[in-house]
Formats: C-alpha cells, structure tokens, sequence
C-alpha cells in the first residue's frame, strides 16, 4: 500500500526516482545558467525553516483568522421634549360670509366665483375666438352667467351627452336647460372659453415657465377666496380627486387607476 503523510523531503526523492520518457532538451543558451542539484534544492529548504515536516508544523504558522463582529453599544437617551405650541385660532366660516344680509346658494356662489373674475373670462374668451378667423357674436357676462348655471344644473341631472338637453326625446329632453339657450351657442361657448392669453405664454425652454399659466387666473382667484371665507381647523385632510383625460401629461407618476 502506498504511504501517506509523507514529508517534502521524501516525496522529492521519490519524484526523483521517477523514470523519464523523454530527455530535456536544453538550449546552448541555457549552459551558462548555474544548476544545483535536487539535494541542495531540499538542504537550502530544509535550512530556512520554509518547509515544515509534518502537519503539526503547519498547525504552528499563524493564520489570519475570521475577523470579529463589531460590537455595537446601544445606550439609553432622554426622552425629547418637543414643543407644540397651542392651537387657538378662531375656526369656521369668516365675518365675510357671516356677516352677508343674503346667503341665498347664488350669493354664496358670487362670494367666492366674484363677478371680476368672470369679467376677466370674458374679456379673455372673446380675443381667443377672434384667432380663429370665423365670424362670432362676442360673449357677454349674461351669457356666461347662463353658461355656468347650465353646467350647475347639469351636475345635478346627468345625461349621456351634453347635446342630450336639446335633444327632440321626449325621455332626454330637458325643457328648462334648453329654453336658457340654444345648443349652438352652449357648444361655442364651450369651445371657446378662455383664461389667460396665449400670446404671453411664456416657452418651455424659458425659467420661468408655468405649466399651468392657461389655468392660473382661476387657480389664484380661488386660492385666495378659499382663504378668505373660511378659517381653517386644527386637523386638516387632503385628497385627491381622479379627471378624466386623453393628453399628454409631463408628469411622470404612477396611476393603475386612471380611467
């Protein structure tokens, strides 16, 4: 049987012992290199101590280990004070709307979507329906009036269509939005209906781009009247309401429910 553990001395001899089919070739060039011979190549080893003879020589070489865990101390603090200042605001409706001698819906609904800011639609809405190049009766702040209380009502009475209150049916046919005004003059009105001027609208490229600036008029009118009509709570809630709509949007946001 073959032996085992045996030491580097002994399996260098017994390598040497091997036969050998081939002879080495060596080159001329080769002739000057100093050759030692395998006992000297085993003293020299044996002599600087880099070859070891059994397992337990190896056992004494000092090994890195595996590092070691370091240790985290967790230490107890004291309880932040956090100081919140009382909230005693007055809460509610505002003396604006309180003090009102008619609270009728309709002037409620003039409180907060004033007469100015319907102005400023019709003064915008007419230039606007001048770049089409069509012929057009102007529109005026009746007509506007009008124009809102059909959409109101239509809030309140829903059908298919908008087209539907004009219809000849008997079953969609609604008399009293129909007899405020024709369906032609409702369909431009609607198609016409502006906020802002687009001539000053400002370019995507430039800083002050606002991506809502054919909406702003609306939004500041009504920011600051919410304001102003009522005085906000301790505890406020914010939530989101999902419109339906086919353009492209810059917004990149996540929405699986978008209709």
């Amino acid at each position: 049987m073959p032996r085992k553990g045996l030491d580097i001395c002994e399996a260098l001899a017994l390598f040497q012992e091997l036969p050998s089919d081939t002879e080495s070739i060596v080159s001329d060039e080769s002739s000057d290199t100093e050759e030692y011979s395998l006992s000297e190549i085993i003293e020299s080893h044996s002599n600087d101590g880099s070859i070891y003879d059994d397992e337990s020589d190896a056992n004494d070489i000092n090994m890195p280990g595996p590092s070691q865990p370091i240790m985290i101390r967790w230490e107890k603090r004291g309880k932040i004070q956090k100081t919140i200042p009382n909230f005693d605001s007055e809460t509610g409706t505002s003396d604006e709307i309180m003090n009102m001698d008619d609270q009728s819906p309709v002037a409620i609904f003039l409180a907060l979507f004033s007469v100015q800011l319907m102005e400023s639609i019709v003064f915008q809405s007419n230039p606007y329906a001048t770049q089409s190049g069509k012929n057009f009766s102007p529109l005026t702040l009746e007509e506007l009036i009008l124009f809102l209380a059909i959409n109101l009502t239509m809030g309140v009475k829903r059908l298919p269509s908008y087209r539907d209150y004009w219809s000849t049916s008997d079953i969609l046919h609604d008399p009293y939005v129909s007899s405020l005004m024709p369906v032609k003059r409702f369909t431009w009105i609607l198609g016409n209906l502006h906020l802002n001027d687009n001539t000053l609208m400002k370019k995507k490229r430039d800083t002050d781009f606002d991506k809502l600036y054919k909406l702003r008029l609306l939004i500041t009118h009504l920011s600051e009247k919410f304001l102003s009509v009522l005085r906000l709570s301790k505890h406020q809630a914010v939530d989101e309401s999902m419109v339906k709509f086919k353009g492209r949007s810059s917004l990149k946001q996540y929405m699986p429910k978008k209709p």
